[in-house]
């Protein structure tokens, strides 16, 4: 299809013209990919004739063949009397397993060839890896695995560093090779079904007896929690990750890893130490289809989880996602979703009012009984009739279980709690865990209040949105789906309209509308938070409810990096003020978030003061530095 396009676009001919081209092209590349397979079956012969150490080459195509980002890795292995194979020349047996979870390219050829090598006497491999590549951070672990019992390194480079230490890395691997070789020793490999996690079914979990262990990820968690306590489950929300709970997590990975991985590791480690010996749990980590490392979490989880021998003691609970309560009645899920919408918006309802509130402390207290209600509320619907007939009614009438009802009560007690102070509005997003644990972005929300700015939290159900969204454009959905989307769509408008009638807000934005705001920035087919971090914030600015943009992400995260550069960009262009922090663990800097604060005063003050055109009026104010600030509808 992508051929088809390119040719149009270049007005190659008609539909007989590029297929006749591409079909020549498909025939070339599969000619050159099955010699590339030869020349690795010559050299590897010719290295046990000649008694030649053969050493398979890890990594991506274009890291491997080029000298530059492989750091001379072939030349240098040949030099001291090895001979260097690229991965995309061994060939790797058609019974070698497909390891089904996981979705990188080249990471899938790269685990494939590493069982292979480790089941064949004489040959050994390293791994050439550029410096901060995600996917490799996860990638290595399972290589490694695969590998364990055969010396085995890695190559780490920039594109930058002489070949000095590269040298030395590989000579010392040799050394080990070489000692190897001699010693004989030949320990039996591990299975790889150890990295691909399969999903186990409630009725599995609650037959087993096992608790279920939920990340925590904001109070929204409580609202899976008290679903699954309503259907007579065993569940508990991990306590919010403190520095303990990272330092077990660093304990266990290499410090390349996403944050959120270490962090849900680390807790999960953290209470598995506190456990009883005949206690079992079943630990919930969602997948995903990529291309975001979030979907790698859960085979790291259960890898470490063997190796440190609490293999027989959790499971990694995975559900398909999409499917997440599959084998529960229809309205059990509907009942999860619509906690969670709840409950984003009582964090809205928080967040508003606390920095402004009439008597300190009230806001905090209001929420804490809101989350209560919601959490009793939902423990005790879940318990009555879930069927399908029953969520038809619930959904359609606007009852949703009473959570309606209940947030327009809360969100009037916390309208009366407010007061009329007008502060800046920052608008918090980026990665989904960390914008919502608060000790993972060194509580930047409390940092902006102390700073006199309130902040909004783009909500946890967004991606739940936006992947519907992208659901229904990739297919034909059957009618179970097309019946899920209308109950999400309406459980969320109708809670939505409850809270904002009392707070005198408006309703949140279609996601497709946010989705065609970024489009111009970002194209939809990235299918990450990217889209969703650049649209949404474009529709808080242009609506005029917030004054600047902060954007949170894992250190190295592509996604993150992708809409830190085009929301500079979107400033250029708009005004919009944004600051992009790239999160490891480390406490937050204050100088840029100070700086970032009087920036959004002078925002707030430039679009609010005295002077400010009406919406549709001309850009008529600019402030050195900042860009331009354009009236809402511009």
């Amino acid at each position: 299809e992508s051929c088809r396009k390119l040719a149009a676009s270049v007005g190659a001919g008609g539909e007989a013209t590029w297929r006749a081209a591409f079909a020549r092209a498909r025939t070339a590349q599969l000619e050159f990919d099955a010699w590339l397979l030869e020349q690795g079956r010559a050299a590897l012969e010719r290295a046990a004739k000649d008694g030649v150490v053969p050493v398979v080459v890890l990594g991506r195509t274009y890291t491997i063949h080029d000298d530059i980002l492989n750091s001379n890795l072939p030349s240098i292995l040949r030099e001291q009397g090895a001979l260097a194979i690229p991965v995309d020349a061994f060939p790797v047996r058609d019974d070698a397993p497909i390891f089904e979870n996981m979705f990188w390219g080249h990471g899938h050829r790269n685990l494939r060839a590493a069982w292979q090598i480790r089941r064949t006497d004489g040959v050994y491999a390293l791994f050439a890896s550029n410096y901060s590549c995600g996917p490799d951070s996860f990638t290595h672990h399972f290589i490694q695995d695969l590998l364990a019992g055969k010396p085995f390194t890695t190559i780490e480079t920039d594109g930058h560093a002489g070949d000095a230490g590269t040298k030395t890395r590989v000579e010392a691997f040799l050394h080990c090779v070489e000692e190897h070789r001699v010693s004989g020793v030949q320990r039996p490999a591990r299975p790889a079904e150890r990295l691909t996690v399969r999903s186990a079914s409630i009725q599995d979990i609650q037959d087993a007896g096992e608790t279920i262990l939920i990340p925590h990820m904001s109070d929204a968690s409580e609202a899976l929690k008290a679903v699954l306590e309503g259907k007579g489950l065993r569940a508990e929300v991990l306590p919010e990750p403190e520095d303990d709970e990272l330092r077990i997590g660093r304990r266990q990975t290499s410090g390349k890893e996403c944050l959120p991985m270490t962090l849900t590791l680390g807790s999960l480690l953290a209470r598995l130490q506190r456990a009883s010996p005949d206690e079992k749990f079943a630990f919930f980590m969602p997948g995903s289809d990529g291309p975001c490392r979030f979907g790698a979490y859960k085979e790291i989880h259960q890898l470490v989880c063997d190796r440190l021998g609490y293999g027989d003691r959790v499971r990694i609970w995975a559900p398909p996602f999409g499917d997440y309560f599959r084998g529960l009645p229809p309205g059990f899920g509907a009942a999860a979703l619509a906690g969670f919408v709840a409950l984003d918006h009582l964090r809205d309802l928080l967040l508003d009012v606390r920095p402004r509130e009439l008597a300190q402390g009230e806001a905090q207290k209001a929420y804490a009984r809101g989350l209560a209600a919601v959490g009793d509320l939902l423990r005790e619907q879940v318990k009555g009739d879930l069927s399908l007939k029953r969520l038809l009614w619930e959904i359609g009438s606007g009852k949703i279980w009473g959570l309606p009802k209940l947030l327009g009560q809360i969100a009037t007690e916390f309208a009366a709690l407010r007061g009329p102070a007008d502060l800046p509005a920052v608008l918090v997003v980026g990665e989904i865990y960390l914008r919502n644990v608060a000790s993972a972005n060194g509580r930047v929300v409390e940092e902006l209040e102390r700073r006199g700015i309130r902040t909004k939290v783009a909500p946890i159900t967004e991606f739940l949105a936006f992947s519907d969204f992208i659901g229904a454009r990739l297919k034909r959905r059957d009618v179970g789906e097309r019946i899920s989307a209308w109950v999400r769509h309406k459980t969320e408008a109708t809670i939505a309209k409850a809270v904002a009638k009392p707070m005198g807000w408006r309703l949140p934005t279609a996601i497709d509308e946010v989705v065609k705001m970024a489009s111009p920035w970002v194209r939809d087919s990235l299918e990450t938070e990217t889209v969703l971090t650049v649209g949404a914030s474009l529709d808080s600015w242009r609506r005029r409810e917030v004054d600047g943009v902060v954007s949170v992400g894992p250190l190295e995260c592509m996604p993150n990096k992708i809409a830190e550069t085009q929301l500079v960009h979107i400033g250029e262009r708009e005004g919009l003020g944004s600051l992009t922090f790239s999160l490891n663990g480390d406490p937050l800097d204050p100088e840029p978030l100070d700086a970032f604060a009087l920036e959004v005063k002078a925002r707030h003050k430039a679009r609010r003061g005295p002077g400010t055109p009406p919406p549709g009026s001309p850009v008529t104010r600019v402030i050195p530095g900042m860009g331009r600030l354009e009236p809402e509808g511009a």
